[in-house]
């Protein structure tokens, strides 16, 4: 969680190099401390420390934001679609298969986990670095946060439906957040519960949903009993985790999808239970529509999240406790 303290860039900076530092030798992404807030934070201090700008490098985490949710998600998997990681890179290209250009390639180089955050963050610098193409002169001369987003997203994303002004106030954010001259951000929770057999509760219960989403069967009862911790053990062993059963941040952040409106299913009908549980009069019904969405927004901006409709980490782990 960023803490209620505000921590000086030079600290800050450190707290990242050693949270990367972590996430490069266990293949995890670091939990949330009082000094590393978010993979955003990461992010953000891994351009600067390339030589970026300031500027530059938010131009960078606000389109990632933008692709995985907030915090950055290296789990992120498109719901029907090909996209994967901080940048949805695609199945099929980016992510597993262009020759000598996919993650999944690189990371093997090092012998890394490619759902490592430290690792997909080197593979973007490798492709920017490598590859004309993804547009590195054109982000080293943008000045302004808007420019660097925008380059970012038409050279490197090169996305089909791409939200400009929505990419550019996460980037300013991410600045305000992390800037020189940044407050180090608000102080809404957003940590997740660690959750184990005996545990219980709506937390439960939403976990319950996410891993029916992901194909498990399992009663959305509130209780973490054997079915649970089967089902947890069995989606941690299909995904490269370590299979303990314990639910903590690295289970959760591969577990919870980017939600937004047009979105349906079981993860939807979990979200609709912690809104309704947050008092917010909606009909549980698995489809995120105009109603959903309009809570999602009221729920943000009354807990001081960035208010976008979308349900990503920072949202979730509001809503989660």
């Amino acid at each position: 969680m960023r803490g209620l303290v505000t921590v000086s860039t030079a600290r800050r900076g450190l707290a990242s190099l050693l949270a990367a530092a972590a996430v490069a030798v266990l293949g995890v992404v670091a939990a949330p401390s009082a000094l590393a807030a978010s993979n955003d934070e990461i992010a953000f201090d891994y351009f600067v420390s390339k030589g970026l700008t300031e500027r530059q490098s938010a131009g960078i985490v606000g389109n990632l934001v933008q692709e995985s949710g907030s915090p950055i998600n290296p789990y992120a998997d498109q719901p029907g679609g090909p996209g994967m990681g901080i940048a949805q890179w695609s199945e099929g290209g980016r992510w597993d298969t262009d020759s000598r250009d996919n993650l999944v390639w690189y990371a093997g180089l090092s012998g890394r986990n490619r759902y490592a955050l430290a690792a997909q963050l080197d593979f973007t610098w490798y492709e920017l670095s490598t590859f004309s193409s993804y547009g590195l002169a054109d982000l080293r001369s943008s000045t302004s946060v808007s420019t660097a987003t925008t380059v970012f997203m038409q050279k490197f994303e090169r996305c089909g439906t791409c939200a400009t002004t929505q990419r550019i106030a996460y980037a300013d954010d991410v600045l305000s957040k992390y800037g020189s001259g940044g407050t180090g951000g608000g102080t809404t929770e957003t940590s997740l519960p660690v959750l184990r057999s005996g545990s219980s509760g709506a937390a439960v219960r939403t976990l319950q949903y996410l891993l029916r989403a992901s194909g498990r069967t399992v009663s959305a009862d509130g209780s973490f009993g054997p079915a649970t911790d089967s089902a947890v053990r069995g989606y941690q062993s299909a995904h490269g985790l370590s299979v303990d059963g314990v639910v903590g941040n690295t289970t959760w952040y591969s577990l919870l999808p980017v939600l937004r409106q047009g979105a349906s299913g079981e993860a939807v009908t979990g979200l609709q239970r912690e809104l309704v549980d947050a008092g917010y009069a909606l009909t549980v019904d698995g489809s995120f529509g105009p109603a959903t969405s309009s809570a999602v927004r009221a729920y943000q901006t009354r807990t001081g999240l960035v208010v976008d409709g979308v349900v990503g980490n920072n949202t979730w782990g509001s809503l989660i406790d």
